[in-house]
Parts: structure tokens; C-alpha cells; sequence
């Protein structure tokens, strides 16, 4: 199938919504479609394509068929030029990015219309974000299918997504970053509302040793050996990793509680601190003003047994290491899954959104342990203290950490050679070429007629 000419290759176009936990998943999901005989056009913005350069780039040397389409940014009232992604962005000021999301339709008109006056290879499909509204009437308009990428799990799509998107009911169906063995229930629950194919082909993640695995998502605030060499230097399975996403910043009070915890916990650790964004350049200023957050000598405290990332850090990198033995997320899906699929289990803190969901369905299944609920409350430090332990050094950890390894196992076999995602993926990209082979007929028995 990859040595088709590309005018044989079925054409699909992948738009997500400008967010990082939406354009790393639609990234790794365009690169595993191409590497399975698709011509993939991932669609993004002039800022934001320099984060996806280098692992399109290196796709492309593999020799997969992927084009990066750098859309023109549309202008938005109060939004300073080359912030185009909500990480990006202060909360309240999260409105911005959808405005530009929503104004995205023209250039994306204009840039399908071009490709559809193409003899070769236009496009069949249109793969689109939950929060790219615009995709299924920009598809009408221009007879393409639609597929609805979803970047939440099934539980979540059950209970929080559902009758809230217009969108998850319409198209083809659906692509899902899950696998059947991790949500059978509920992946079936939406096959039966939609009325329509549901192909769970997670979880998605960039081949291993790839260099997106260290640098996924954007350059860390670390340099990578000096985190191994301190990784390597920790006993097996006795730090935890702290990190509550791209999106989530956490205030004086919760990060100085927080510490305490980690602090009283013994256990060591490595904790990356999102700094709140402003409109104007970061700088050093801001990990400056931040370091007020903790207790008084906190950092000198414990030098010697924690590391403290301010900004982005290599996540996957830090969860494949053999000294990670629990990870205190705010479950977001795609940190959720990654926890799966490396076996990790979880101390969680769901913030909001589809992350509630997350933790309850992970720790149903004995690998995820609460410790705080919503983004505006403050942890108590004794529990932090308490669940640290409980995960990395008591009885209940163990059990914990054999939960996680039957989901790591699940995981795997889903994607091997006769894994339930693996027969989703090829069903779906057999979808694409009856959709491709149908199109090219209608076109030919025009140009007949003609």
C-alpha cells in the first residue's frame, strides 16, 4: 500500500482545534494513517507549524506522505501576533483562540477549493477536532466526508461530550483515541447512539525511539541527559512525577501545599511547573516570581532528591523511565493514556472538563488513587504526603502497579498485528479507500458524460 503513486493514495485532511492536547494527538494519529498508505494534509497556523516541523519532517525522511498546510492566521481583536494556541494563552483569555479557530474557515476554504481543482490526489475526507465547528459545513459545501477525531476517551464521550457537539452523530463516524479492551462498555454505548462505525485505534503515540518521544509537543525546559542521569541515579520504581498539563496553572496556595506534600512524602520526585502565561514574551522573570510559591528554602530542602522542570517537560520521556513509579496527573486523556500505556499508575487531581471521568475510570479499574477534585481546590498536603507513600512504597501499591501492568499489556497487544486497534485502524482506512475508489468513479463517469 505505501508504494502507491500518490495520485492512487487516498487523500484525507486532519484540522484540530489549536490547543497542545489536541494538535500532538492529531499529529501522531495523521503520522500512524500515513504510515498506512494515506496521503495526510495536517492543518495548522504560522506559529503553530514550528512545532510540528521536526516530527513532520521526520515522518516525511520515513517516507511517509504527509503535508504540513500552514493556513494564514486570521486577525483576532486582542489577540497579540504569534499566540495561536490556548496553552499559550492566560485562561480567561481562552475565548481568543476559539474566535481564531472559528475564523480559520475561510483560509481553509480557499486552500480546499485549490486542492479540489487538483487532477491528482484531492481530497476525500476531512478529519476534524470535536471543536472545529465549522468542518461539517465547509464539507457539504464541497461534498467531502467528514470523520470526527476524538481526543477523549469513550467514558467521557458517553457522559460529558454527548448531546453537547452536534458533530459526534454526524459524518462517516468516528475515530477514537482508546482501545476496546480498556472501555469495551462504552465503546459500544456509542456505537449504539451514533448509529455509526466507532473505530477505537488507540492509544496513538509517536513510534518508539522516534525523536517526537522526548520532544513531543515542543522543546523541554531540560536538557534530556542531565534528567536521565539524575533518572538513572534514582531506585527503581520511587519517583513520582508530578504534572498537571499544558493548560493548568496552579496558584501560590495550591503549589505551596502541594510541596509540602512532597516534601513530607520523602519519596523523590520531579515536578514540572506550567508558569502562567502572560501576553507579553516569556522570560526568566516569571520562574523568578513563581519560586515565591514555595515554602520558605523548599528547593534547598530538597535539592538532593527532587528536580524541578519550570515550563514544558519531556513527559513520556520521564514516564518510560524504569524509576518512575507513579505519575500525579490531572488526567487529562492524553496524559491518561499514557499512564496506560506505560503502566504508571496514577495519583490524581481532575481539574475539569472530561478529566473527572478519566480518574473514575482508571481508578475502577485499581490503577489510579485520588487525592484532590476540581482546579480551584487546595490539596491538602498531609494527603499529598499520604498517597505518594501509599502508591510508591506500601502494600496497595503493588496492587496498584499490577493493575497498571494489565493495562499496559492490553495496550499493547491492541496495537499489534491482530490487536482490536490495529483491525479499527485497517477498517477505517479501508473506509477511506472505498470512499476514494467511489469519488474517482463518480469523476470518471463525468468526464465521460462530458
Amino acid at each position: 500500500m505505501s508504494k502507491m503513486k500518490n495520485c492512487e493514495k487516498p487523500h484525507v485532511v486532519a484540522v484540530p482545534f489549536p490547543a497542545l492536547g489536541h494538535t500532538i494527538p492529531f499529529l501522531d494519529m495523521a503520522t500512524l494513517l500515513a504510515s498506512n498508505g494515506l496521503t495526510v494534509s495536517y492543518v495548522t497556523t504560522q506559529a503553530n507549524a514550528h512545532r510540528v516541523e521536526q516530527p513532520v519532517s521526520e515522518a516525511i525522511s520515513n517516507g511517509l506522505d504527509i503535508r504540513l498546510v500552514v493556513l494564514p492566521t486570521p486577525a483576532v481583536k486582542g489577540l497579540p501576533v504569534g499566540l495561536e494556541s490556548s496553552d499559550q494563552m492566560p485562561m480567561e483569555a481562552s475565548d481568543l483562540i476559539r474566535e481564531l479557530a472559528e475564523k480559520l474557515q475561510q483560509p481553509f476554504n480557499r486552500w480546499i477549493e485549490g486542492q479540489l481543482e487538483q487532477e491528482t490526489s484531492p481530497p476525500v475526507c476531512i478529519i476534524h477536532d470535536l471543536f472545529i465547528f465549522w468542518a461539517l459545513q465547509s464539507a457539504q459545501k464541497y461534498k467531502l466526508a467528514t470523520v470526527l477525531f476524538n481526543a477523549c476517551g469513550a467514558l467521557a464521550t458517553v457522559n460529558f461530550v454527548l448531546g453537547r457537539f452536534k458533530s459526534v452523530g454526524h459524518g462517516l463516524g468516528m475515530l477514537i483515541n482508546t482501545f476496546h479492551e480498556l472501555e469495551p462498555g462504552y465503546m459500544q454505548h456509542l456505537k449504539n447512539v451514533t448509529n455509526k462505525p466507532v473505530w477505537g485505534i488507540g492509544p496513538v503515540f509517536p513510534p518508539r525511539g522516534s525523536a517526537k518521544v522526548g520532544m513531543r509537543g515542543k522543546m523541554a525546559d531540560i536538557g534530556e541527559n542531565e534528567l536521565v542521569r539524575w533518572l538513572d541515579s534514582q531506585s527503581p520504581r520511587s519517583v513520582v512525577y508530578v504534572s498537571f498539563g499544558s493548560q493548568t496553572y496552579l496558584s501560590p496556595q495550591q503549589t505551596n501545599a502541594l510541596a509540602r506534600g512532597l516534601e513530607a512524602s520523602q519519596q523523590p520526585f520531579v515536578w514540572a511547573i506550567k508558569v502562567a502565561p502572560a501576553f507579553e514574551p516569556a522570560t526568566s522573570d516569571f520562574a523568578a516570581r513563581d519560586r515565591a510559591y514555595f515554602p520558605e528554602d523548599f528547593q534547598e530542602r530538597t535539592k538532593n532528591r527532587g528536580v524541578i522542570v519550570w515550563g514544558w517537560a519531556p513527559q513520556l520521556l520521564i514516564l518510560s523511565h524504569p524509576s518512575v513509579g507513579a505519575f500525579a496527573s490531572h488526567c487529562g486523556w492524553n496524559s491518561t493514556l499514557e499512564s496506560v500505556n506505560l503502566g504508571i499508575p496514577l495519583i490524581a487531581w481532575p481539574m475539569y472538563g472530561d478529566q473527572p471521568f478519566n480518574s473514575k475510570l482508571i481508578e475502577d479499574l485499581g490503577a489510579a488513587i485520588p487525592f484532590c477534585q476540581n482546579r480551584y481546590a487546595i490539596p491538602d498536603a498531609e494527603r499529598v504526603k499520604e498517597v505518594v507513600r501509599t502508591v510508591l512504597i506500601e502494600d496497595k501499591g503493588k496492587e496498584m502497579r499490577k493493575s497498571a501492568e494489565k493495562m499496559k499489556e492490553a495496550a499493547r497487544k491492541a496495537v499489534e498485528e491482530v490487536g482490536s486497534s490495529r483491525a479499527d485502524l485497517q477498517a477505517f482506512v479501508n473506509a477511506v479507500h472505498e470512499l476514494h475508489s467511489r469519488l474517482g468513479k463518480n469523476k470518471r463517469e463525468k468526464h465521460k458524460c462530458c
